[in-house]
């Protein structure tokens, strides 16, 4: 005892039953002085201090641990002590085995936690470095695959202790942990998870932390992140889940705390233009931020915070937009904050101003969100009441909205985090919670109850995992242990959650609607006040209070059951989804209402979960995630109250100690052993340590002795049944010696790694020196062997050059000696040849003289002889005819004719090649034409003169070869003739694009012949080659040969030049032009049109024939046969000829209502076709020919087309041609275009026979989509451009889709596109397979495997190739129809109805038939009876966009049926039933099915989709306008909707009134409209036609939307006059209706893009006035009148005068979104209480108002005179009166008065009382006939009297009324001392209650006074002075309530207006009804 007291001692002196650690003072005078360590002296005198008193101090207490496990001194204030010098020396960690203690500094602390920290404990294990965090975090990440299971770190402790900060240095160490793990694949570490996952702090401690009277920085909510781990260690997803925000804070704070940290930040960050958009100014001026008295703390910079937040919202990828809507939202919720109410018949809105801002910031109306504030709207029995609220119950309905805002915003966020973070879930996860601590603050609502319970709930996790499943482990196992005591809350948790538990009762009272903060108080006291752990205070109210496991906290009562109902209003719900900001809309999208569908269930309606049992549930479902997982604890400790550093106290240090259980825990992880390990796992880890050969069977025995070897005494292990248990310092010391073990084995591998790499790597040196020796040896003696090679050659050169000199030499010698020898020669030679020309001469002169006179002598005997023949001829010349005279003359001057033209020919064909090089190029192509049109001319007229020539001469019999070949051309009727000889088609499109083949040869063509060789066509070609084969079989003879035949060499050259000179004479011309144009250039001859700048087309020539192009392919027998006209064929062959040229088809379509193609024509990908197709011979009626169709069962429709159809794409398109034409015009010729493979083919039609050209889209330079021409493509080659347009927009749009596809494609590419098979919309025919009644093979013997088709309205023939085929055709075609099944589906409903048909007559009856109808999933079938065999008479195929039509009653009454219409695409059923339970059975399950399908979407909407998706992308957006025509502007006439329209006709009464046929109908004019719209001067009337038909037909208004925006997208010229009317129209439609959601979104989107691309111009201003009128348009009754549309085209106001019911007038702007009142006409309801007399001087007045002076026009008393005011006076005063009988015979003039008391005195009761009623009627319409006379007569007296006149002296009697400018209403009154009858006179200023007919009031109310009025009932308006309360009866509720809440609106703004000083302008001012 004396050693403890030596001076400096340190000592444990129990002072007041607590441990305070001490240091020993002086000792002097016999006391002991005593120093605690935390500031307190003891003084006590030595003698009485004992061992009790005074204990020492072990001297790890005195030293200070980091493991509190191994503290000697195990209590309380060694533990203490132990923390609070640890946090004296700024060590804030401290272990308790693997649990943390965190003592938060309250002060950053330099390189605690930077990188190099992060670096240094990664490296090492737990324990190893001093206590961290980060040593946590290392251990948490490490056992993901050391425990092989998902962790988790709980972070537990009071509010502002720390846990927010731990949570995000968790995050950081494990990220940094992600970013640098090994082996993890380039994809999983490019995610940037761990960016967005840190970025997100900053955005969740904004918006859900504030600051606290113990936390500058506590969060407002819980939240769990779980991080999602890869099997290589990196982070690859995450998720936030958050918990209970404490929304009540964002409208009311404690005293000395703030809102949420985002408004602050918001207010300082923002820039001055922001500032100033979103209408914010400095934070004292809000309401929701200025109560709590603290606006600005010096520890929290909100300037930073603002900065660090937008740049977290970057980094999570936040858009602009999204930003911008945030901050909208926020800057709405303080301004709600200071709207502010006062009472004037209840509670109404005084800060107008305020309201409007907040409205236009949220998006909302004014109006109706004051009407939301301010009033409770309720349905009863159908009808909507209102009725107003309080003060004190508005400003409850404005908070609840506030609340609401900033609730569904904060879970948006977190959604939108949980999106950019979420990623894969294959592997393990970290979850850390960070959850709102303990509170107890002086006040504790709702929201601490539920945080201490949710603390409750993790402190009962803690004891689970660290006392009770420890202690249940060693008893299990059978470990010596001696057992702990700890604080077990599993009672208090009872008492909160149990059944009838402290939460049942609360959501039990909450449901209650009478159930009161009062009611639940009763209820808990009553219920738990034995509880031990339940507190009742003893004199506080509105209290109760529960013992906690970290203290008593007393609860405040008062707001429980509000907020746990959570009470969100339907209308504000309502009014919140009509919002104009779409960030507002998709936040409260998914909200439920509360008296929604889903809240029905089973009659019974289903409870909605409370706030409470939402919150228990999630707790729940958190315990079940945290309970899979290894937890990790972190007790987090707050050293002090005051957020003070250096500053430790101990009281609040040790509280939390003992609540938190850390004494009882540090006496578990010193005792226990926390390790626990199976023997097979403990060895299978730690075999490499146990030394020894092998290990036993009993695993128990080897780690026994293995852990002999570490602890001998047993101490830090020991072994259970089945497990090991081992303490972390010996676990630590396994580990460390594993690590060491495995370090080793790690050298001895890599030094075998590394010898075997040294080796190999010496190996290939060596190889590479071996190689090297090689090469260079080569090298050198290759080298040495080359110059021995040049010396031998050069030796050789010196030797051969010697030997060719002296050659050389010897050779020149020979030949100097030879030309000695030849000129000697020659010249002997010259004198010889001289000498004989000399003697030739001679010889020949005298030859000539001999000849001449042997000449002279012949000549004189031949003219002796002639003279006698002529003597004797002269008797015979008379006989003779002289018809050879002139035959010979003829023959003659035609062989001169043909001479001439042939030099004419020659001579122009010279001058063109003389003159053709120094031509110009401009006018080369015209004089070419001209020439050749001139050859042209000169060969026809050469070839006629050659014909006719031909023809008068006559060569005798023909050789037999010559007539052979006549015969066989007769027969046969073609013959190739050679090119040469044939000259080129005129019809040929060999210029457009590629031959069909370039690789083949050009063939022959083909010359058609008929039966008697005369030309069929008159193309000039082939006259020519007619004229040519003539020429040949005549001049030739015997020398052509049969076809096929060579021909014999039978004369001699000279001969056969002979007999062919006169064809090449004649046609040498024609054939040198052919050969000059034909395959050896591949040009045609008419090589260039007139015009080269424009497109043309061969087609376009004049003359054109149908001959094929000459690049084709040789034609094999068919093709023969397609272009064959001759008539000598066989019967089966022609037939089937005219089968394939005929150009009328009779294949029809079946009238069915399937549909086969829904939007843009699609490409099938498949690798082979789907169905079944052949080739088949069909024709639909004995009349008919057959056709070959390839045929198509495909999705059970039976189609047949012209060709098989196996290309990219195909289908009917326009091209723009050109030609040579004397017209030269330009035309769009209709063709059949195949794109196959990268050739794009065109024909004269779908047969695909005739080649009209073909394109190389591959080759083509560009594929151009015309923005000018709808439907319009080109393709741009190197030679022309090609136009082409197609018949619709998405036709258009699918073939440049596929031709830029193919045009862009790599050759693999183009191979895996697929062909597009069988499109219907190319076929023939189709019939819907379920039509076909019966399939039956055909007995013709005429067309063996033919069968037949039988549908109810024709027979259709086919003819197969094989018999196999056609039972396979016939096997598929027929579809049994079975009893459960119709087409393979199951029946829905079935049944016999009528089906009304149109009479063949003209006939007003109805005619139906009785069938039976079938309906399926997908169709509405009807058979014509209920027989299996019978045949099916149509089918109505349901789709979304079908519609069924209710049964009416009117037709019943009319028919006796119950009508049912279904209105299908192309048909409507009328279907009629006796019954109508029948009837609506039917209606509902055709209904049923057709909101069972998948909407039909139209290519316009999922363009729509795809930019919305792409907004932000400016080319992608632009791409897709290019690529659509369908979205831009046209001017071409739309064929069919945008966007997908209901079927079937709009209503009867719209037909009848207003003509309208069907929705798509009335689209389709209404685009036309918009197109002449462009054209128009006066733009007016079409815009109010249109505006009419989108007001009554609701469903075309998001399609005219869609049309306009169509039409003012790419406009050619957007500042013109037609541009600028569809843009008026467009403003007139924005201030007049509204689009969907969808269509509104589309359009804001539009309007930006057009204010971007046009800036500052007149569309500009059109598009900021529509954004505008877009957020203020409302609902609307009329469409605008002329002159609203003429203010809204130069977007200007409207001048108008207002007459008020109080008297005066004046005049007011107003616009299109001013509303006005309703108008009541109180004199004409009766509603004016004057004589019979001043009524009809009013009714006087009001006709000279209306007509002028009197005339005689037709006019109503109703309309100017109160009638049923009169009729029940008259009704009155015969009730009133005493006998009938003799007030009528008094009222009735005198020729009714006898029969009047005949009638009345004698008759029975029942006759008397009808004759009553008819003199009645008959009395009142005397009276009415009276007073129109009376009325008339005044009316002459008014003559002269203007229409200002009359208006005046009109209000002039009426203002005579005390009561003038009220308003009133009959009423009938219930409870408030009132006579029954009375008139309610509703006016500006007051209510009065009138009795009918009276003038002065019965009693007046001031408004002031009113404190309620409403319908609590239908038909029953309440209203509330001061305490009295009175009720009325009427039907007229709703307009009361409605000029009531319009004149109290007047009031307040008038008293706002005297408040704020500032003058009202005209709108506010003026209350317009």
């Amino acid at each position: 005892m004396d050693a403890s007291l030596r001076q400096g001692a340190r000592v444990w002196l129990r002072e007041q039953d607590q441990l305070q650690p001490c240091t020993v003072g002086s000792c002097a005078d016999g006391n002991v002085l005593f120093t605690s360590d935390y500031g307190t002296v003891f003084q006590y005198p030595k003698a009485s201090l004992s061992r009790e008193k005074v204990l020492p101090m072990h001297q790890t207490s005195i030293d200070g641990v980091e493991d509190m496990s191994v503290l000697g001194d195990l209590h309380e204030a060694a533990i203490l002590l132990n923390l609070h010098q640890r946090y004296q020396q700024g060590n804030i960690y401290t272990n308790i085995g693997s649990i943390l203690a965190s003592v938060n500094p309250y002060k950053p602390i330099p390189g605690l936690y930077g990188v190099d920290a992060i670096d240094l404990y990664r490296q090492h294990r737990l324990g190893e470095l001093p206590p961290h965090i980060f040593a946590t975090a290392n251990e948490c990440y490490c056992c993901l695959w050391k425990r092989h299971d998902s962790q988790c770190v709980l972070i537990s402790g009071e509010s502002g202790a720390g846990k927010t900060e731990s949570t995000k240095l968790l995050l950081k160490y494990l990220s940094a942990m992600s970013q640098t793990s090994l082996g993890a694949p380039a994809s999983e570490k490019s995610t940037h998870v761990e960016e967005a996952i840190l970025e997100s702090s900053p955005i969740l401690e904004a918006f859900g932390n504030a600051k606290t009277v113990y936390n500058n920085n506590s969060s407002r909510f819980g939240k769990f992140i779980q991080l999602h781990f890869s099997q290589h260690g990196h982070i690859q997803g995450g998720r936030v889940t958050d918990y209970l925000l404490e929304k009540n804070r964002v409208v009311h704070q404690n005293p000395g705390e703030r809102n949420y940290h985002i408004f602050y930040a918001l207010l300082a960050g923002v820039s001055g233009e922001q500032k100033e958009s979103l209408s914010l100014s400095e934070p004292e001026t809000y309401r929701y931020l200025n109560q709590s008295g603290c606006v600005t703390d010096e520890n929290l910079n909100d300037v930073e915070m603002f900065s660090k937040v937008m740049t977290a919202m970057k980094v999570v990828d936040f858009s602009t937009e999204e930003i911008r809507d945030i901050f909208k939202l926020l800057s709405g919720t303080l301004h709600l904050g200071n709207v502010e109410f006062m009472t004037a018949g209840g509670a109404q809105v005084t800060t107008k101003a305020v309201l409007n801002i907040a409205s236009d910031l949220l998006g909302l109306d004014a109006f109706q969100l004051s009407e939301v504030l301010t009033q409770r709207s309720m349905i009863l029995r159908g009808e909507e009441i209102s009725s107003p609220l309080t003060v004190e119950q508005a400003a409850d309905s404005r908070d609840s909205l506030s609340m609401a805002l900033y609730s569904q915003c904060f879970s948006w966020l977190i959604s939108k985090i949980n999106t950019k973070i979420k990623g894969k879930e294959n592997f393990k996860s970290v979850g850390i919670l960070d959850i709102f601590g303990f509170e107890n603050f002086q006040v504790n609502r709702f929201e601490q109850f539920n945080i201490n319970y949710a603390n409750e709930k993790l402190q009962e996790y803690f004891n689970k995992h660290i006392f009770s499943l420890e202690q249940l482990e060693y008893n299990r196992e059978g470990i010596s242990w001696e057992a702990i005591d700890w604080m077990d809350n599993a009672e208090c948790l009872d008492l909160i959650e149990k059944k009838l538990g402290l939460l049942a009762l609360v959501n039990e009272e909450s449901r209650f609607p009478k159930g009161t903060d009062n009611t639940l108080l009763e209820k808990l006291h009553s219920q738990h006040m034995s509880n031990h752990y339940y507190v009742k205070p003893r004199v506080t109210d509105h209290q109760f209070g529960i013992r906690h496991y970290a203290g008593e906290v007393l609860y405040d009562v008062r707001g429980f059951l509000e907020k746990n109902r959570d009470t969100f209003r339907d209308d504000i719900l309502n009014m919140l989804k009509d919002s104009r900001l779409d960030f507002i809309y998709d936040l409260f999208e998914r909200v439920c209402s509360r008296c929604s569908e889903e809240t029905l269930k089973m009659g019974t309606q289903r409870r909605r979960p409370t706030v409470s049992s939402q919150f228990r549930d999630s707790l729940h479902s958190l315990m079940a995630t945290l309970s899979t997982s290894n937890p990790f604890f972190i007790r987090c400790i707050k050293p002090n109250t005051e957020k003070a550093p250096h500053l430790f106290n101990p009281d609040v240090v040790l509280n939390q100690l003992r609540y938190s259980g850390m004494l009882e825990t540090v006496k578990v992880r010193r005792a226990g052993f926390p390790i626990r390990r199976l023997f097979q796992d403990f060895l299978s880890r730690y075999k490499m340590l146990v030394k020894g050969p092998s290990f036993s069977d009993n695993s128990k025995a080897v780690c026994a002795g293995f852990l002999q070897t570490y602890d001998s005494s047993k101490k830090e292990w020991q072994l259970g049944k089945t497990k090991v248990f081992l303490k972390e310092a010996l676990e630590q010391k396994l580990e460390k010696d594993r690590e060491e073990e495995l370090r080793k084995a790690a050298i001895v591998i890599r030094a075998h790694v590394l010898g075997y790499m040294a080796r190999k790597k010496y190996q290939k040196v060596l190889a590479s020196v071996v190689i090297i020796q090689k090469n260079y040896r080569a090298y050198f003696w290759k080298k040495s062997l080359l110059r021995l090679k040049a010396s031998a050659i050069t030796l050789q050169k010196h030797w051969r050059g010697r030997l060719a000199r002296s050659l050389h030499q010897h050779l020149l010698q020979q030949e100097l000696r030879r030309r000695q020898e030849a000129e000697e020669r020659r010249r002997q030679e010259e004198e010889e040849q001289i000498r004989r020309e000399e003697e030739e001469r001679q010889w020949q002169e005298e030859e000539e003289r001999r000849r001449k006179r042997e000449e002279e002598e012949v000549k004189e005997r031949e003219k002796e002889q002639l003279n006698a023949l002529l003597q004797v001829a002269q008797v015979e010349a008379v006989k003779t005819e002289e018809v050879d005279i002139p035959l010979q003359e003829e023959e003659r001057r035609q062989m001169e004719e043909i001479l001439r033209l042939e030099k004419e020919i020659e001579k122009l064909q010279q001058q063109k090649e003389d003159h053709m090089s120094i031509i110009c190029e401009n006018t080369r192509n015209e004089i070419n034409r001209q020439r050749e049109e001139e050859i042209q001319r000169l060969e026809k007229e050469a070839s006629r003169v050659a014909q006719e020539f031909l023809e008068l001469l006559d060569f005798g019999n023909l050789d037999e070869s010559v007539q052979n070949l006549e015969r066989s051309l007769s027969s046969e009727g073609t013959l190739n003739i050679d090119c040469s000889l044939v000259a080129p088609l005129a019809e040929e499109e060999v210029d457009e694009g590629f031959h069909a083949d370039d690789d083949g040869r050009p063939t022959s063509s083909l010359v058609v012949l008929n039966q008697h060789g005369t030309r069929n066509s008159d193309n000039y070609s082939e006259e020519v080659a007619d004229t040519s084969l003539s020429l040949l079989q005549r001049e030739v003879g015997g020398l052509v040969p049969a076809p096929g035949q060579p021909v014999e060499r039978t004369t001699s050259p000279k001969e056969q030049r002979a007999l062919s000179e006169p064809a090449e004479s004649i046609y040498s011309t024609v054939t040198d032009k052919q050969r000059s144009n034909s395959g050896e250039v591949g040009e045609p001859i008419y090589t260039s049109p007139p015009d080269v700048e424009s497109d043309y087309d061969h087609e376009e020539f004049d003359g054109c024939g149908d001959a094929g192009s000459a690049s084709a392919e040789p034609l094999n027998g068919e093709e023969r046969l397609r272009h064959s006209h001759g008539t000598s064929l066989d019967s089966n062959r022609g037939s089937l000829d005219s089968f394939l040229d005929s150009e009328e088809e009779v294949d029809v379509y079946i009238d069915t209502d399937e549909e086969f193609c829904n939007g843009r024509v699609t490409i099938f990908n498949g690798s082979g076709p789907p169905y079944f197709h052949s080739y088949l011979y069909m024709k639909g009626g004995l009349m008919n020919p057959w056709r070959r169709r390839w045929c198509v069962l495909k999705n059970e429709a039976f189609m047949w087309f012209r060709t098989k159809q196996e290309a990219l794409k195909s289908g009917w398109l326009y091209k723009k041609g050109g030609g040579m034409s004397t017209l030269s015009r330009r035309n769009w010729k209709r063709r059949w275009f195949v794109l196959r493979e990268s050739k794009l083919m065109y024909f004269e039609n779908d047969s695909e026979e005739k080649l009209k050209g073909t394109i190389d889209i591959r080759r083509a330079k560009e594929i151009v989509d015309i923005h000018e021409k709808e439907n319009a493509l080109d393709i741009v080659t190197e030679d022309r451009v090609y136009h082409i347009v197609a018949e619709s927009p998405e036709d258009a749009s699918g073939w440049f889709n596929v031709l830029s596809r193919v045009h862009s494609a790599t050759a693999q590419q183009l191979r895996e596109m697929q062909d597009e098979q069988a499109n219907p919309k190319n076929a023939v025919g189709t019939l819907d397979v379920g039509l076909i009644d019966n399939v039956c093979a055909s007995d013709s013997p005429d067309r063996p495997n033919s069968f037949v088709i039988i549908t109810a309205n024709r027979v259709i023939h086919c003819n197969s190739d094989t018999p196999e085929e056609m039972h396979h055709w016939i096997s598929l075609l027929q579809k049994p129809k079975g009893e459960s099944k119709v087409d393979g589906q199951e029946f829905l409903v079935r049944g016999w109805l009528h089906k009304e048909v149109q009479s063949s007559n003209k006939m007003s009856s109805l005619k139906m038939k009785k069938r039976w109808f079938v309906l399926t999933n997908t169709a509405l079938d009807y058979y014509k009876s209920s027989e299996r065999t019978a045949a099916k008479l149509g089918t109505l195929v349901l789709n979304s966009l079908c519609s069924v039509v209710q049964p009416d009653e009117r037709v019943f009454k009319d028919t006796g049926y119950w009508n049912i219409i279904v209105h299908g695409r192309k048909h409507s059923y009328r279907l009629y039933t006796k019954l109508l339970n029948e009837a609506m059975r039917w209606a509902s399950a055709i209904q049923g099915v057709i909101d069972s399908k998948v909407p039909i979407e139209t290519p316009t909407q999922q363009l729509i989709r795809d930019i919305r998706e792409n907004s932000t992308n400016f080319e992608v957006v632009e791409q897709t306008y290019r690529r659509n025509p369908i979205l831009r502007y046209t001017q071409h006439p739309l064929h069919s909707p945008l966007l997908p329209l209901p079927y079937g006709d709009v209503s009867v009464n719209l037909q009848q009134e207003k003509g309208y046929s069907s929705l798509q109908d009335e689209a389709v004019k209404i685009f036309n409209s918009l197109q002449e719209i462009e054209t128009v001067s006066d733009p007016i009337p079409i815009i109010q036609g249109i505006l009419q038909t989108c007001h009554d037909l609701k469903p075309l208004r998001d399609e005219v939307y869609c049309q306009l925006i169509k039409q003012t997208n790419h406009m050619p010229h957007p500042n013109s006059t037609g541009n600028l009317h569809h843009w008026q129209l467009m403003s007139c439609m924005s201030c007049t209706f509204l689009p969907s959601r969808g269509i509104l979104r589309y359009l804001k989107f539009h309007l930006r893009r057009v204010k971007d691309l046009f800036p500052g111009s007149e569309i500009d201003r059109y598009a900021q006035f529509i954004s505008d009128s877009l957020k203020r348009t409302k609902t609307r009754e009329f469409v605008p009148s002329q002159e609203e549309i003429q203010a809204l085209l130069t977007r200007e106001e409207m001048t108008t005068t207002v007459y008020c019911h109080g008297g005066g007038s004046c005049k007011i702007t107003i616009n299109s979104h001013t509303s006005a009142g309703e108008a009541h006409e109180s004199l004409i309801d009766g509603h004016f209480p004057a004589p019979e007399d001043t009524l009809q001087r009013l009714a006087a007045l009001r006709l000279q108002y209306l007509h002028g002076d009197y005339s005689k026009i037709s006019w109503t008393l109703d309309g100017i005179y109160p009638v049923n005011r009169l009729k029940s006076k008259i009704l009155h005063s015969t009730k009133s009166s005493g006998t009938t009988s003799h007030t009528l015979e008094r009222r009735r003039t005198s020729f009714l008065e006898g029969t009047l008391k005949r009638s009345f005195k004698t008759g029975s009761v029942k006759k008397q009382k009808v004759e009553e009623e008819q003199m009645m009627e008959m009395w009142v319409k005397e009276e009415l006939s009276a007073a129109r006379a009376s009325i008339a007569q005044k009316w002459t007296k008014l003559q002269g009297l203007s229409q200002h006149q009359a208006m005046v002296k009109y209000m002039s009697i009426v203002k005579e009324w005390p009561g003038y400018g009220s308003t009133l209403f009959d009423v009938e009154c219930k409870e408030g001392g009132f006579p029954n009858d009375l008139w309610l006179g509703v006016s500006t200023e007051n209510v009065s209650v009138y009795k009918r007919g009276d003038p002065k009031p019965l009693e007046t109310f001031q408004y002031e006074h009113i404190v309620f009025f409403g319908a609590p009932q239908p038909n029953t308006f309440k209203i509330t002075v001061d305490e009295r309360e009175m009720f009325f009866e009427t039907s007229q509720v709703g307009e009361i309530i409605k000029i009531m809440k319009a004149y109290i609106n007047m009031i307040v703004k008038k008293r706002c207006s005297v408040k704020s000083a500032t003058s009202v302008d005209s709108h506010a001012s003026i209350w317009t009804r």
